[in-house]
């Protein structure tokens, strides 16, 4: 019967719970209100909200027992049966609820963890995307900068060179006008000391005769006169080339010096650009520290939620354990109580009462050892009495069958009681490695992880690249091989049709000259024949050699 009540408040709705817990449910200064209120304080206070809510159940169970007391003053046997097959009832629905409220606050912190870990790992991907594009970003600009410098050197290196090679020229320019100009004067001065003394010598000449001169002087001096101009003229010209490239010099040099003022101004653009890239450069950097600093507090509260969940579950599985080891010990009561029947004794329901206390007591904390061990050599006492008692096969077979479920119970209880052991130890070693292990060192082995799988997927990029790469050559090759062999099989089957021709020919003028009449005696000589015919196998041989030179 106890089983079968176990059944069915178990597979009961949550109604019973709520109308259970309404009462309690009234003002915040009821236990039921601070159990709520503890629920979501933590890992810590998981475990004291349980034992309120437990022992608000037991008191409420307390309050429930009263009033069947009072309803049922009537002492004796049957009341005491049903008093205990209450009590039984009783704490199969307090253990059910708890394993329900344990169930289902289990449920939340793995909703809320998974939440959690799900919005922390967006998080993570978000800003490592965001981290990569800005280091993309700022690559490409300082590449771009980089090169831009590059070419402004290299610009104004050249536009230096030219400005020295000018300014070379153009001295080398005037050097060759002043030059000029000295001999020029020089020439000048020479022809005016000339002219003054052909002069003073004609004004000499002049009054010893008087008679006009033959021609001969005359002509020397218009020839001397005429030399002159064109030293003159000559000078005049090489001058005046000598002042346009001068001019155009000068027009280049400014040109030049225009070119460099504006490569000069760019550069200083530049140099501007590169201290806003610089600045944004340091900003992009102090916001990815404040994201790596926000991941890492991110990752903490992830490892401390991930903690709390873990000492909620062990928790959770040592009160599984507990209420597995409760319904056990209610298991072997209700076997006790089945063989020991109507006909109780005094010491019977002195160890009843004796139970019924300590399941009072261990209904908040847990089962004692030694009440589950009493029970177990209650119900190997009963089950050897009934063996000793009835000696049927029905009654044997039934006194068995509770023995072996004895040695079940009491096995799964040693499996219980050595399961919650290893989770004590597995639980103090969780806390002692979450105490001991430094917070930054999973996210570097997170770092390290993440490189290691980029370089590896660079790795196999690089590596399916070559292999396209092989794949594409090898189909080049392929396709070459094919046309190839397209070629020699076109040029067999030519070979073979010019074969197939030559045969043919071949057998006509053999045919032909089989059957050709005997030559007269008007006809051509015999030599003639052979002739022709050494002409035509001479045509067949050409045409088969140059068949053999087309191969």
């Amino acid at each position: 019967m106890s089983t079968f009540s176990l059944q069915t408040v178990v597979s009961a709705p949550l109604e019973l719970e709520s109308d259970c817990m309404e009462p309690r449910a009234a003002g915040p200064h009821e236990p039921g209100f601070q159990a709520r209120s503890l629920g979501h304080a933590g890992s810590g206070g998981l475990g004291m909200a349980l034992e309120e809510e437990l022992a608000m159940l037991t008191g409420d169970r307390d309050d429930q027992e009263e009033l069947p007391d009072q309803e049922t003053p009537s002492p004796g046997q049957n009341a005491d049966l049903l008093s205990l097959f209450r009590q039984k009832e009783k704490d199969l629905v307090l253990a059910a609820k708890l394993g329900k409220a344990l169930l289902e606050r289990n449920q939340d912190l793995t909703k809320q963890y998974e939440k959690m870990h799900k919005d922390l790992n967006e998080k993570l991907e978000h800003l490592e995307q965001e981290k990569h594009e800005l280091r993309r970003r700022l690559e490409r600009r300082e590449g771009e900068w980089e090169g831009r410098v590059a070419e402004l050197e290299a610009d104004v290196q050249q536009l230096q060179g030219e400005l020295d090679q000018n300014q070379l020229q153009l001295r080398e320019a005037e050097r060759d006008k002043s030059t000029a100009i000295r001999e020029l004067s020089n020439q000048n001065h020479r022809l005016l000391e000339q002219l003054n003394e052909h002069r003073s010598a004609t004004k000499r000449t002049t009054p010893e005769a008087p008679t006009p001169p033959a021609a001969a002087p005359t002509n020397h001096e218009v020839s001397l006169v005429n030399s002159l101009r064109d030293d003159f003229r000559e000078q005049s010209l090489s001058s005046s080339e000598h002042t346009t490239r001068l001019e155009s010099l000068q027009a280049e040099i400014k040109m030049l010096a225009e070119r460099k003022m504006e490569l000069e101004r760019r550069l200083h653009a530049m140099l501007e650009e590169n201290e806003l890239l610089q600045s944004s450069v340091d900003e992009l950097r102090e916001r990815t520290m404040l994201l790596e600093r926000h991941s890492h507090h991110k990752d903490l509260q992830l490892r401390q939620s991930h903690a709390e969940l873990q000492e909620a579950q062990l928790s959770h599985r040592q009160l599984s354990l507990r209420l597995q080891l409760w319904e056990a010990y209610c298991e072997v009561r209700s076997l006790c109580s089945h063989l020991r029947g109507n006909d109780l004794t005094d010491s019977a329901l002195s160890t009843d009462s004796s139970m019924d206390e300590s399941s009072e007591t261990s209904s908040a904390k847990e089962v004692p050892t030694g009440s589950l061990h009493t029970g177990l050599l209650e119900l190997r006492r009963l089950t050897q009495n009934l063996l000793d008692g009835n000696e049927s096969t029905e009654e044997q077979h039934k006194t068995n069958s509770n023995q072996e479920e004895v040695l079940q119970l009491h096995n799964q209880v040693a499996l219980l009681s050595v399961e919650m052991l290893s989770l004590r130890e597995d639980n103090d070693r969780i806390r002692t490695m979450s105490e001991v292990r430094e917070p930054s060192e999973q996210l570097q082995t997170a770092i390290r992880d993440r490189d290691d799988a980029i370089a590896k997927k660079k790795a196999v990029e690089m590596e399916l690249a070559k292999c396209k790469i092989d794949i594409m050559s090898l189909n080049s090759q392929l396709l070459d091989a094919i046309q190839q062999k397209l070629n020699l099989s076109q040029q067999l089957e030519a070979w073979q049709d010019d074969m197939h021709r030559v045969i043919d020919q071949q057998l006509m003028d053999k045919y032909q000259d089989e059957w050709r009449p005997p030559p007269s005696v008007s006809g051509p000589p015999p030599g003639a024949s052979s002739s022709r015919r050494a002409h035509r196998f001479s045509d067949r041989d050409r045409r088969l050699f140059s068949f053999f030179k087309k191969r």
